[in-house]
């Protein structure tokens, strides 16, 4: 069952790229894996059906979110073919859950590798953006280097002494926002505790996967009301604050490729 589902997803990709590059003649496979930021290893073996090893979620998604020009995940879900569709909602339908307007763009994410950039287009995403003192006090020159650099690739803005993201409502792929999980941990300040500002909770415990599932559905519904407060016109304030939702098994990985 699972070999037929990973060679019906191969199909939809093998005619969507060959489907593209008809469109395009002049463009090669090369020049498509640039665009698309897939590696051109993964796209030659998609494109000749032979794609032998698990695809990485994350070229999938930049490959079917460059050729359809669209970063909403939502509407991005509706426009691929059933098998491609089922895959990218495996992997990254917590994202479409959480934020239906929510966007995806290779080359934003491609740029938000790099962890000062990350954060800054985080405070520039907020609602009334970030100023550069605010950036400086934070990352110093280095700061500063990364705003213009972010300014020449059009990924920010300035307008009247504030910095505001191209796309407030943006997603990375998995890989690159789980590099930046030590950062924004690092972020938390447990002596500001008293003041009321921040929480934190941990637990743990051997569960059954029945438990694990309710667990995961109970924490979907309550980042869905989370997200309705952060969203309120009556909620939105001066105060960058940032929330993790974050559970996983203590268990080695034994599913390759699977990147959740």
């Amino acid at each position: 069952m699972q070999e037929t589902i990973e060679h019906d997803l191969i199909q939809s990709l093998q005619i969507m790229i060959a489907g593209h590059l008809e469109r395009h003649p002049q463009l090669t496979l090369n020049a498509l894996a640039s665009r698309s930021n897939v590696p051109v290893t993964t796209l030659r073996r998609l494109a000749g059906g032979q794609q032998k090893n698990d695809i990485a979620p994350h070229s999938v998604l930049n490959l079917v979110s460059y050729v359809l020009r669209e970063k909403n995940l939502a509407r991005l879900l509706e426009r691929v073919a059933p098998t491609v569709a089922d895959f990218l909602r495996r992997h990254f339908g917590n994202f479409i859950f959480e934020a239906p307007k929510a966007t995806y763009s290779t080359d934003l994410n491609c740029e938000l590798r790099d962890e000062t950039k990350y954060l800054i287009y985080k405070l520039a995403a907020n609602h009334d953006g970030t100023d550069l003192i605010t950036v400086v006090e934070n990352f110093g020159a280095q700061g500063l280097k990364k705003v213009e650099e972010l300014k020449a690739r059009g990924l920010v803005e300035e307008h009247a002494g504030k910095i505001h993201a191209r796309d407030k409502n943006f997603s990375l792929d998995l890989t690159v926002a789980a590099a930046h999980l030590p950062a924004l941990v690092g972020l938390y300040k447990p002596q500001t505790m008293g003041r009321g500002l921040n929480t934190m909770f941990s637990m743990s415990e051997a569960l059954t996967a029945e438990a694990i599932a309710e667990l995961k559905a109970l924490q979907r519904e309550c980042v869905m009301k989370m997200n309705a407060v952060m969203n309120r016109p009556e909620s939105l304030g001066s105060i960058p604050y940032f929330t993790i939702n974050l559970a996983e098994t203590l268990l080695a990985d034994t599913t390759p490729g699977d990147l959740q």
